[in-house]
């Protein structure tokens, strides 16, 4: 007698890829919309976001269709349904809690003002807004309350700034055809001293990395006001690149001017992956210098087979037919099994 087990899975309602220099990597967030807030086709519907491609888009699950809901979201991380029946959700490229609720006729309304910039002469300096509101929305950049020709962006860059410049105040004006609002003023203050000078001695360019290798970092800062600037000066971090888009591998540490960290050895597989080594120094006076180093990984191609040729494997967990090659950083753990029972011819 011979017995078996029956193993039954249904396809997913919907799902879509992620890589290959499409934009998108990962969903982050999703949430059902269960309020009466928004319009009432909008009832039932699935929210989710995605981390990369920086948009939201809603499912409905009785018809597995999926439409554009919001753009330009830098690196969505969260969403939730609030008590007032708008939609939250947290922006960790531009740190900060966004909302999204439904009205037929908003005017706009800054939820991001700009920010207050401290350069040295020559440097160039930002300032961006965040707005919403019905679309269209249109802007218009102030310098101490004139309008400036051209800046009708969401952001304004004032380049090779002067000592003339310091002092200055700059404002947005947005409107959309249901009304207009000013941002608040952020200053721009311009400095004589000169920014500094930072340098990563370690690891040196070039430097690869198998999985599982301590990676030792170190670098310099020097200023011509402040001379060698301390360790409190120094703020290092480390992001994982994978594709075209980014990972925090190591948050944000001051106060050292040497650190490491460990290349783990399980998690992302794919091979196309370095890692970026960020250093910023700040000079007494405010002033800072970034600069970066990227290490990169040793790779390997591997090809797998059986006897007889032909069966079937699961390469984490994704069937693959034999022989099979792929190319692995070395090092990384990888996950292999045999599918069992199976045959060939």
């Amino acid at each position: 007698m011979r017995s078996c087990i029956v193993v039954r899975f249904k396809d997913p309602l919907f799902a879509y890829g992620h890589g290959g220099g499409s934009g998108v990597c990962a969903i982050t967030g999703g949430a059902f919309y269960e309020s009466d807030a928004f319009p009432t086709q909008y009832r039932g519907q699935y929210f989710f976001a995605d981390y990369c491609a920086g948009w939201i888009r809603r499912l409905n699950p009785a018809t597995a269709a999926v439409s554009n809901f919001a753009t330009g979201i830098a690196a969505p991380v969260d969403l939730k349904v609030g008590p007032d029946g708008a939609l939250y959700y947290l922006a960790r490229g531009a740190g900060y809690v966004g909302r999204i609720r439904y009205t037929a006729a908003e005017p706009p309304a800054i939820e991001l003002q700009p920010l207050s910039r401290t350069v040295g002469v020559g440097q160039s300096a930002t300032f961006s807004v965040g707005a919403t509101g019905s679309a269209p929305l249109s802007y218009q950049w102030r310098r101490n309350a004139t309008a400036i020709a051209g800046a009708t962006g969401a952001s304004y860059t004032r380049t090779n700034v002067q000592l003339a410049d310091s002092g200055t105040f700059f404002d947005v004006v947005v409107r959309n055809t249901f009304g207009s609002t000013a941002s608040e003023a952020a200053q721009l203050t311009v400095m004589q001293n000169s920014v500094p000078a930072a340098s990563i001695t370690q690891p040196v360019s070039g430097t690869t990395y198998a999985a599982g290798t301590v990676i030792n970092y170190a670098g310099t800062g020097n200023d011509s006001e402040d001379g060698t600037l301390p360790a409190s000066a120094f703020t290092w971090w480390v992001d994982l690149h994978h594709d075209t888009h980014t990972h925090p591998h190591v948050l944000p540490r001051t106060g050292a001017k040497t650190g490491s960290f460990t290349i783990p050895t399980q998690g992302e597989t794919s091979a196309n992956v370095f890692y970026r080594i960020h250093l910023r120094v700040r000079d007494s006076g405010g002033l800072t210098r970034s600069v970066i180093r990227d290490i990169r990984p040793r790779k390997v191609t591997v090809t797998l087979a059986t006897n007889p040729g032909g069966l079937q494997l699961r390469l984490d967990g994704q069937p693959v037919a034999t022989p099979h090659s792929f190319v692995g950083v070395v090092g990384i753990e990888r996950t292999l099994e045999a599918m069992s029972p199976q045959g060939t011819n």
